[in-house]
């Protein structure tokens, strides 16, 4: 299938939740040393006037008042330098998104570090982490040291301003084991009314025998670097912490919310044994200014862990607290046979004023619950790429997660996206939809690998109190990759009006880019 052509423009991007790719250039070509704006977006433009609100917006890039969508391209080649990476934004309006108004960002001028870094466009993210009134993106990379080969990861900020994002990405300098991150999240952990970054992955031992940031002796799952930020800095201070005090668990990833109600950021890490590979779990550690406090491991109404591969939090019933939304997307281990999870399932556990609510069960949600559509069957991945957003304009916060192991009239791994309706009484298969690319009035056709859904994301990106979806598939095309937007309306999520783009749409060569492989929370 070519690229998928651009329909009509309509609305997409993300509102605040947990958590939860450019410049031109002909296909093929080398990437200009200097990437950037493709016009300017600025929020001087007549949009700022019927701008819904002045209040910056989490996802606001150009202070306009309404969110963006930035779609990453980890694949994409900068010179000599394989899957250096790229960023793709698109600007929201009152109109919504349109290619039209777009911005290209590259791992431009990074080539020739003596530490490589690629994969730009990974883990993509963003929060005003400066303060200063616009959203700032962030992103994972690898590097690897050209000369003892050590490899890992690390944090880079594109800063939002009123022309749209920094041309170049910046390295966030004091970063504390870097060669360790796994997985990071932005929320105020300890009340200061100031942005922190909490990365998982941390070792305080082998990656600190000196202890200049943390004890000699002692190791550490994540560290909390501590706002204000500012640029060219990594916050003020950096703390420690553990998610499991015996050292039981490996910490594998993280997302940050207000489960408990009291203003400060909470964090949901997902766990595993070391000991037990089908052993998965989901430790909640609520925040405050004394650092965290662990309120153990989330069990379902069985008593049985709650644990999976990605994890984002939400008020789903608008009752003042997080609840904690945990992707159980694979499906292959023994253990399964437990859990009703067959093809995949969210694991569903609400908040309250001491963390979990006493007063509200934990649930499990698959394609064999009433009123989801479709049927739960083996590999098909329901719980990917979860995200959060008020899709209909009701108040309740509903889940888009992908199924990119769905098999569609026999096409083998098509992928489909679900829309959950939040409610009252919580996370409901009622009013439940499901989108493809076989689903009418959406661009493209169903075909075998496509594995559509394997990123999502939700956002008010026209102002209308509602949040659109967007759909990222960087499989499509043989790895090329291409995103989709839906409208949103009081119904819900639609496909009339939904359009499709790739990263020939956005000036990038197509070949490897694996565009939509990720989407800003």
């Amino acid at each position: 299938m070519r690229e998928p052509g651009q329909q009509r423009a309509h609305p997409h991007r993300r509102s605040p939740r947990s958590r939860g790719g450019r410049v031109a250039l002909a296909a093929g070509a080398a990437l200009a040393a200097a990437a950037v704006l493709v016009p300017a977006v600025s929020a001087t433009t007549s949009a700022t006037a019927t701008a819904p609100s002045t209040k910056r917006l989490h996802d606001d890039f150009n202070g306009d008042g309404y969110p963006d969508l930035a779609i990453g391209a980890p694949g994409t080649p900068l010179g000599s330098t394989a899957k250096a990476g790229a960023v793709g934004v698109l600007y929201g309006s009152a109109g919504g998104l349109s290619t039209s108004r777009k911005q290209v960002l590259t791992w431009s001028g990074r080539t020739n570090e003596e530490d490589g870094k690629t994969g730009y466009g990974s883990d993509l993210q963003s929060a005003d982490l400066d303060e200063d009134g616009y959203a700032d993106l962030l992103s994972s990379v690898a590097w690897r040291h050209a000369v003892d080969g050590y490899c890992g990861r690390t944090v880079v900020v594109n800063w939002g301003g009123p022309k749209g994002l920094s041309g170049t990405p910046q390295l966030l300098v004091g970063m504390p084991d870097a060669m360790h991150l796994r997985s990071f999240a932005v929320a105020d952990v300890d009340g200061d009314r100031h942005l922190d970054l909490i990365r998982l992955g941390v070792d305080a031992t082998s990656t600190d025998p000196d202890g200049e940031y943390g004890s000699e002796s002692a190791t550490a799952d994540g560290a909390v670097v501590h706002g204000p930020f500012e640029r060219g800095s990594y916050g003020n201070r950096t703390t420690y912490f553990s998610v499991d005090p015996r050292n039981d668990l490996n910490a594998n990833s993280v997302a940050a919310g207000d489960v408990n109600g009291d203003g400060v950021g909470d964090i949901a890490v997902r766990t595993s044994s070391p000991d037990e590979p089908d052993s998965r779990g989901t430790v909640l550690l609520t925040g405050g200014a004394g650092g965290f406090t662990s309120e153990g491991g989330l069990k379902d109404a069985a008593g049985r862990p709650i644990g999976g591969e990605g994890v984002v939090i939400g008020d789903l019933n608008r009752d003042g607290y997080g609840d904690i939304v945990v992707g159980h997307s694979f499906d292959g281990f023994d253990s399964d046979a437990e859990l009703p999870t067959r093809g995949g399932a969210l694991g569903v556990v609400y908040g309250g004023p001491g963390g979990v609510s006493t007063t509200r069960k934990p649930v499990w949600v698959n394609q064999d619950t009433s009123g989801v559509p479709g049927a739960g069957e083996y590999g098909d991945g329901m719980g990917s790429a979860l995200s959060i957003g008020d899709t209909d304009g009701d108040g309740y916060q509903d889940v888009a997660t992908g199924l990119p192991g769905e098999d569609l009239g026999g096409v083998t791994d098509a992928g489909s996206v679900l829309v959950l309706r939040g409610s009252a009484n919580g996370l409901t298969g009622t009013g439940a939809k499901a989108f493809s690319q076989d689903t009418a009035g959406v661009p493209g056709a169903a075909e075998k690998a496509d594995r559509f859904g394997a990123e999502t994301a939700l956002g008010d990106t026209d102002g209308d109190r509602k949040d659109s979806l967007a759909v990222g598939d960087p499989a499509e095309n043989a790895g090329n990759g291409a995103a989709w937007v839906f409208s949103a309306t009081s119904s819900g999520t639609s496909a009339t009006g939904s359009f499709s783009f790739g990263p020939v749409t956005m000036g990038l060569p197509a070949t490897g880019a694996r565009f939509g492989a990720s989407l800003n929370d």
